[in-house]
């Protein structure tokens, strides 16, 4: 007996997702990884996957899970690219992302209660309507929260509010034993459950602090004529007196090569050439002191202010540049100000030996560290990405050289474990995860231990010694292999325009679509959303096995045009569907009754008529 078919025994009403093809969109994040490659590492395709609706269905999966000594997966929106929620032995995926409900808002203690699954724009768009919003928020809005807790926890606001986690007022979590806690950041075992990325327990419930509706917003947008003027600027600045008393919500440092990158989206020179420190204040007061305190500091060039507008409008869409790609590989880590600037030369320079051009986002985070994001282009169709993936770690490598520590794990990124954690803290986590799951249910094969198939043997490579030793030797290396391999494969050439096939490659796989698809909301499946529509249609375009069953998905639509607002990339999703539909009713005909009985599920939704009423 299959193992989902043994759990439906005793799952009463919780939704379980068997198939084959249904499955698959759970065997992968918004990472490109060759499938070559995670097929030889890991067993990524899950035994099956449920989606709980309340911490009893939850509980629920995990004694199941310690009887059969089974891997359990939390899983939010997906919208991590370190292989987070990536099954490295099968198991069972928990998939939180539809456990999504808004639970409580008290307006007298500013704050907010929400499931696993919430998205930080669902919690806007409520706050707002009573005067509150979000103080810290990822620049993917549309990720969970119990996924940023577990990921991440810095973002836009956290020059003036700090770390995610010290906006939590509490937290239930659901231990692997199914013990269910509610915990505070006073509790001794809080930060067992910030960025650990589900290896201690599944965070089924949050409650957050808000603040108040700022009046207006500032944002200015300053030049400068390299990335060493930039960052001297803003460690002036961030050391000052004035930076104490007038705090900027948000320091953002984007380089040349990625201000040119926004021009050519636009087909416009709205930006102009040289690199970029972005600022925004919520008030007019605070605006005019830093204008002040701007001047005693240096006085730079400032862009107008429609530009500068434009910037910090478009936050939410970091990944748009993928569309240029059409794939985008990055690098993340944090690292003292004082270092950046030396590394972003050092990762351009890396980067051009292999025929790449870096770019560069940044967040400044404090006084002393910065977030900074080097990303490149490239194209996962081609076989130079095999070059290209190795040249990721290569960066993350060079700025752990100079102080840097990795943000987050994962499984790509688990080598650089003994830069994220010393030798005390790893024993103290080990300890703490030999208490509370003894059976190494939560997340196994991770950064604590990587796992593979094979004997374990292909797992070597990601043991810190072995894997710090063949990186370095890269780096060393790079000026001749790279120059050998951009000879024999070429120079990957960004992208004008997007065809069919292009189109399917430029996806994020961000989940943006997935928080705002009535057909989501209603059915749970993420087959019905652009980015389930967009993987049968990269399956179609390549020559994939596709059902009739799979195929009649790509009807189940509003046609809303919700997925093509939100999209990351900025694709003409409504053009794709009406080409996708044709391609599927040529070889299937259209299936009249699914589309109508489908249209009435929708319209007998009690959440999809809530979603209107909330976003009105």
């Amino acid at each position: 007996m299959k193992l989902s078919e043994e759990f439906k025994k005793r799952a009463g009403d919780i939704k379980i997702i068997a198939k084959d093809e249904e499955k698959e969109i759970y065997s992968h994040d918004i990472g490109d990884v060759p499938a070559i490659m995670s097929d030889t590492f890991f067993e990524i395709q899950p035994d099956f996957v449920v989606q709980p609706k309340n911490t009893a269905q939850i509980k629920q999966v995990l004694v199941f899970a310690n009887e059969r000594k089974i891997p359990v997966i939390p899983r939010g929106a997906a919208s991590w690219g370190f292989g987070g929620v990536i099954p490295t032995r099968a198991g069972i995926v928990v998939d939180l992302s539809p456990f999504r409900k808004i639970l409580h808002l008290n307006k007298a203690e500013k704050t907010i209660t929400v499931e696993a699954g919430a998205r930080w724009s669902d919690i806007d768009i409520v706050a707002k309507k009573e005067g509150l919003c979000l103080m810290t928020y990822p620049s993917s809005k549309f990720s969970t929260v119990a996924g940023w807790i577990a990921t991440g926890g810095y973002g836009i606001n956290s020059f003036r509010y700090g770390h995610l986690s010290g906006q939590i007022v509490s937290m239930t979590v659901v231990l692997p034993s199914g013990e269910e806690r509610k915990i505070t950041p006073a509790d001794p075992d809080f930060s067992y459950f910030i960025s650990t990325e589900g290896e201690f327990g599944i965070i089924a419930e949050v409650t957050l602090k808000l603040r108040d509706v700022p009046e207006a917003s500032y944002p200015h947008l300053f030049y400068f004529a390299s990335d060493a003027d930039a960052f001297e600027f803003i460690g002036k600045f961030v050391q000052s007196k004035d930076a104490g008393s007038v705090k900027p919500n948000v320091i953002r440092f984007l380089d040349e090569n990625h201000l040119n990158d926004i021009n050519e989206l636009l087909h416009s020179q709205i930006l102009k050439k040289g690199a970029g420190v972005l600022f925004e204040l919520g008030n007019l007061e605070d605006d005019q002191k830093f204008l002040k305190a701007v001047a005693r500091t240096g006085n730079p060039d400032e862009a107008p202010r429609h530009a500068a507008s434009y910037l910090w409008n478009e936050r939410l869409f970091g990944m748009k540049t993928k569309r240029l790609g059409p794939t985008i590989l990055a690098s993340e880590s944090i690292i003292p100000i004082s270092a950046a600037a030396g590394f972003i030369k050092k990762a351009k320079k890396l980067g051009a030996n292999f025929g790449v051009e870096i770019f560069i986002d940044s967040y400044i985070l404090d006084e002393k560290t910065a977030l900074i994001m080097t990303n490149f282009l490239c194209d996962s169709r081609k076989k130079r990405y095999y070059i290209d993936l190795p040249l990721q770690m290569m960066l993350t490598k060079t700025a752990v050289s100079m102080g840097a520590e990795p943000y987050g794990l994962g499984i790509w990124n688990a080598a650089f474990i003994n830069h994220l954690y010393n030798a005390a803290k790893k024993r103290d986590l080990l300890a703490y995860k030999a208490k509370v799951d003894p059976n190494n249910i939560m997340n196994p094969g991770k950064f604590f231990s990587i796992q593979s198939k094979f004997g374990n043997i292909p797992a070597v490579i990601f043991r810190p010694a072995v894997f710090g030793f063949s990186i370095g030797a890269l780096i060393l290396l790079s000026p001749l292999v790279g120059r050998i391999a951009t000879l024999l494969m070429g120079k990957d050439q960004k992208i004008d325009s997007l065809d069919f096939e292009l189109t399917t490659h430029a996806c994020a796989k961000c989940g943006n679509c997935i928080a705002v698809c009535p057909a989501y909301l209603v059915t749970r499946n993420e087959e019905l959303t652009a980015k389930g529509k967009i993987a049968l249609a990269k399956k179609l375009v390549h020559g994939g096995s596709v059902s009739k069953e799979e195929a009649e998905n790509v009807f189940m639509c509003m046609h809303c045009r919700a997925c093509e607002e939100i999209c990351q990339t900025n694709l003409e999703l409504m053009t794709l569907w009406d080409a996708l539909e044709k391609r599927v009713e040529s070889r299937y005909d259209r299936p009249a009754d699914k589309i109508s009985a489908f249209l009435k599920q929708v319209d007998e939704s009690k959440d999809y008529w809530n979603m209107v009423d909330r976003n009105n």
